[in-house]
């Protein structure tokens, strides 16, 4: 998943500037230093024990990733032309605060709260339009189409995977809670495409996208590995084809 915002965003015009190349740095950085520190503090609310070291070790390479995050960011700022500066910060700040409510959601174990797991992910997605700003594109509504058809696709692979593993429980209700799910998005999307934030032919890419949810719910994957290896293999799918109507857009 968050390879397919910086795909979107070179898509969406970022390919033509430095700054934004370097904004996958910035955002791999945070990555990293999420997965650093929040198990760790996971574990210390636990009152688990630690290994000798472990915690200093943990919050030392979160406090690096994060500093080295900054610094490439705060590169990547220098580097945009003048004029794209302000609507990158801002959308940067945007980034930022959602990964750190999501950060916080998961220290006091609510990750999976889909309130807040749509939180992060829309923070992820942001990355499109961080890379299409510093660029020097307009921070205008059309930019946000490439994080809207990204949290579609995140939101549905949420739905489906959630779906799978409710199936073994309640099979109906798995299924009707999954499709309910995929309408509402439907609608969102459709909501998006009619106020012109979304580019033409956008739903071409959600074709891969529905076919593996009804062929999911109507005969569900044999294994957690198999749920896998179709998953990405959608994945690709849809990334390429919304890169290429992203593209042809900009």
């Amino acid at each position: 998943m968050l390879a397919i915002p910086m795909v979107f965003g070179l898509a969406a015009g970022g390919a033509r500037a430095g700054a934004a190349w370097l904004v996958p740095i910035a955002t791999v950085c945070v990555f990293l230093a999420h997965h650093a520190v929040v198990p760790c503090l996971l574990r210390m609310r636990a009152g688990k024990p630690s290994p000798p070291g472990y915690v200093a070790q943990r919050l030392g390479w979160g406090v690096a990733y994060l500093l080295a995050a900054a610094a490439v960011f705060a590169l990547a700022l220098w580097s945009a032309i003048p004029q794209a500066r302000g609507p990158f910060l801002a959308v940067g700040c945007a980034a930022a605060g959602l990964a750190t409510i999501y950060a916080g959601a998961s220290i006091f174990g609510r990750a999976r709260s889909i309130g807040f797991e749509a939180l992060g992910l829309a923070g992820v997605a942001l990355g499109a339009p961080m890379m299409a700003v510093a660029a020097g594109q307009p921070l205008d509504r059309s930019l946000f189409g490439a994080p809207a058809i990204a949290l579609g696709y995140f939101l549905s692979s949420v739905a489906f995977v959630r779906a799978y593993e409710r199936m073994r429980h309640d099979r109906a209700a798995a299924i009707r809670g999954c499709v309910v799910a995929h309408l509402a998005l439907a609608l969102i999307l459709a909501g998006a495409a009619v106020s012109a934030m979304l580019p033409a032919f956008w739903w071409i890419a959600f074709v891969p996208v529905i076919l593996r949810t009804a062929w999911g719910l109507g005969s569900p994957p044999s294994s957690l590995r198999t749920l896998g290896v179709r998953e990405v293999a959608v994945a690709l799918a849809f990334t390429v084809l919304a890169s290429t109507v992203l593209a042809y857009r900009a």
